[in-house]
């Protein structure tokens, strides 16, 4: 029994060798070129699936209005600001760089208008991340003589994309980061924090430095999942034109941003993303959200109490080796008491194990907001049954000096048994 539990134990760091030396070529991407269907699937989360298939059609949150900021220059926008504050939102958000200078009748208006709107929140950007210290260097922020005194938000998106034109894949954010020693917050929180400080401040006692989107809905539908409207959205001239009713903006939190040229615009790249709720899940071709409707959802899931829950990499490691050193040991036994069925019986196994573990990922998601991951478990599980059968025909063979012998050594007479 001791050799048996030894042998387990030794297969299974073969195992996890051969993991090892796969992640390795992974990493130094040697056989890109040659892996279209890894390309086409390396932007994909099982999980997604829940986003885009199995949730329930989402109720419209009253509690935000998203306005569309378009093209317009900034006499414009204070324009709309000036309108919206007529209405007395809640909170007004204004997502876009406002760092450049621009003529005197832009800045002035909209630096009066500003200063005429307390309960302004401004987007600003952090850059130059320094990894060592685990901190951003700086900002880029608006203009001083522009925003005054308004409060601002970093505007931030967590994606490998680098530039507009890449696909950019929006899944987490991070509610807080540290500029130079200085704790700032986002946009998204800050808005959330404006209008409910009590359920902000239970969010942030989380207390987690990367969260979950917990996406629910869209304004309308751009190649996302067949949802209905989450979020109530006015074009760029139905607020200046004043088309809405009176009560639309009263005592909401009203989100600036841009959404194309119009409401409607696919052509666009700017601060469009992909999200887990595009309904093209793998080899997505279109961008379903605007970066001012990824700050929607959050702010709706800290106000909503809902976020998600991760499994840390400790745990997915732990999860690994349990089912590694099960595997193996069960196929163990099977190997060697029912030799002619262990194929058979193995892939059976392992395809009822994979199946299970990927259902309940998805269940975990969909019914208590928990993102499980078991990829790590789950490509233990693919590889145990024919590691098992390499660790015992080549690798326990080459320790064996009788063994060893039988490889130069060739049966002549092989032919005349077939």
């Amino acid at each position: 029994m001791k050799r048996f539990i030894t042998d387990t134990i030794l297969c299974s760091l073969f195992i996890f060798g051969i993991m090892g030396a796969f992640a390795s070529l992974t990493f130094l991407k040697i056989f890109d070129a040659f892996d279209p269907i890894g390309e086409m699937f390396s932007d994909f989360e099982l999980t997604d699936i829940v986003f885009s298939q199995l949730q329930d059609d989402p109720i419209a949150d009253e509690r935000i209005v998203i306005v569309n900021i378009g093209e317009i220059p900034r006499e414009g926008i204070a324009r709309q600001i000036e309108i919206i504050n007529k209405y007395n939102p809640k909170v007004i958000g204004l997502d876009v760089m406002l760092d450049a200078p621009k003529e005197w009748p832009e800045d002035s208006a909209l630096t009066r208008v500003l200063s005429e709107t307390p309960n302004i929140i401004i987007g600003e950007k952090l850059i130059n991340y320094n990894e060592e210290l685990g901190e951003f260097e700086t900002t880029i922020k608006p203009e001083d003589h522009i925003v005054q005194e308004s409060a601002l938000g970093y505007v931030n998106m967590i994606t490998d994309a680098r530039t507009q034109e890449d696909l950019k894949m929006c899944r987490e954010f991070t509610p807080y980061e540290m500029v130079a020693g200085e704790t700032r917050y986002s946009f998204p929180v800050r808005l959330a924090y404006a209008y409910d400080s009590a359920m902000t401040e239970k969010f942030l006692a989380r207390g987690n430095d990367l969260e979950v989107v917990n996406y629910k809905g869209n304004i309308i539908s751009f190649s996302s999942a067949q949802y209905g409207m989450k979020y109530f959205a006015l074009d760029v001239y139905d607020v200046i034109d004043e088309n809405f009713t009176e009560d639309l903006f009263k005592d909401k939190i009203v989100i600036m941003c841009f959404l194309g040229k119009y409401i409607g615009d696919t052509e666009t790249t700017e601060d469009f993303y992909f999200t887990p709720m595009n309904e093209n899940y793998v080899g997505k071709a279109k961008n379903d959200m605007f970066g001012g409707v990824v700050h929607a959802n959050i702010v709706s899931q800290i106000l909503d109490d809902e976020p998600i829950d991760q499994m840390s990499e400790k745990a997915q490691i732990a999860l690994a080796i349990f089912f590694c050193l099960f595997n193996v040991f069960l196929f163990k036994i099977i190997y060697g008491a029912m030799p002619r069925w262990y194929d058979g019986i193995t892939k059976i196994f392992q395809l009822i194990e994979v199946a299970g573990l990927a259902t309940l990922m998805i269940y975990l998601l969909l019914v208590f907001n928990y993102k499980a991951d078991f990829t790590l478990s789950m490509i233990v599980i693919a590889l145990s049954g024919d590691s098992l059968e390499v660790y015992h025909g080549v690798v326990k063979n080459l320790f064996s000096k009788e063994r060893r012998k039988e490889v130069f050594k060739i049966n002549r007479r092989f032919w005349e048994y077939q």
